[in-house]
């Protein structure tokens, strides 16, 4: 039941609220996670799993650089979101599919050249297990880029003043959105979201076997992973 609940809430807030928002970075790190790929690519046409891939950005940032990309996210609002935006040209290079990273995935073994994962790690329930099924699916000499927003300034202020942070960076604030942000910002405080350091998201990828490439501390915290070859 309270997954559901989530499914419907992220559907709600993916239609009315997450296009609607102008973070400053995030058309920067799009191409720069566009770019991190591209440069340890060997040509177009490779395979990118974008889990978690919300209103599809980066998915479709990285299908318009000639990479082959599976987007899956487990609320059907951000999916239908960024069906809407593929056109005819970079829909053969697209699928997208309802998945949970709670879940084992329902991909064979070694199916992705590249997985990306854009701040969601830190909002599934056991994030070792997902990472587990991360390194499964990708092939032996693959590469994981992990995205990582570390705890927000405004989570050290009063709630009403909180909400008005986050309403800071939504456009055409109507009051089906103020009430999505006001419970976003309210769940984040009533549940244990899990911001990690540099440093516990290198032990973190360590303890599930992946070999970290770099770090940069940001914010917010990119990191690249490697699975080494058998």
């Amino acid at each position: 039941m309270v997954r559901r609940l989530e499914r419907i809430f992220w559907s709600w807030y993916g239609r009315w609220v997450w296009d609607a928002r102008r973070p400053l970075w995030r058309a920067p790190q799009v191409r720069r996670i566009v770019a991190i790929v591209a440069a340890r690519g060997a040509g177009s046409g490779e395979r990118v799993l974008d889990a978690g891939c919300g209103t599809g950005s980066y998915a479709l940032a990285l299908a318009q650089a000639g990479f082959r990309v599976t987007a899956i996210d487990y609320a059907p609002g951000m999916l239908a979101r960024a069906r809407a935006k593929v056109t005819d040209a970079l829909a053969p290079h697209l699928s997208f599919q309802q998945m949970d990273l709670n879940q084992r995935l329902t991909f064979p073994d070694s199916s992705f050249d590249y997985v990306i994962n854009i701040s969601v790690l830190q909002i599934v329930a056991n994030p070792v297990s997902t990472l587990g099924e991360l390194r499964r699916v990708l092939k032996s000499g693959g590469t994981l880029v992990l995205l990582h927003v570390p705890k927000p300034a405004s989570h050290r202020l009063p709630l009403r003043e909180a909400i008005k942070y986050r309403l800071n960076s939504v456009d055409d604030r109507t009051p089906l959105r103020v009430a999505l942000v006001a419970v976003k910002t309210w769940a984040e405080r009533t549940r244990v979201a899990k911001h990690w350091t540099p440093q516990e998201l290198r032990e973190l990828l360590q303890a599930s076997k992946f070999r970290v490439l770099s770090i940069d501390h940001g914010p917010p915290i990119v990191i690249v992973a490697g699975k080494d070859e058998k």
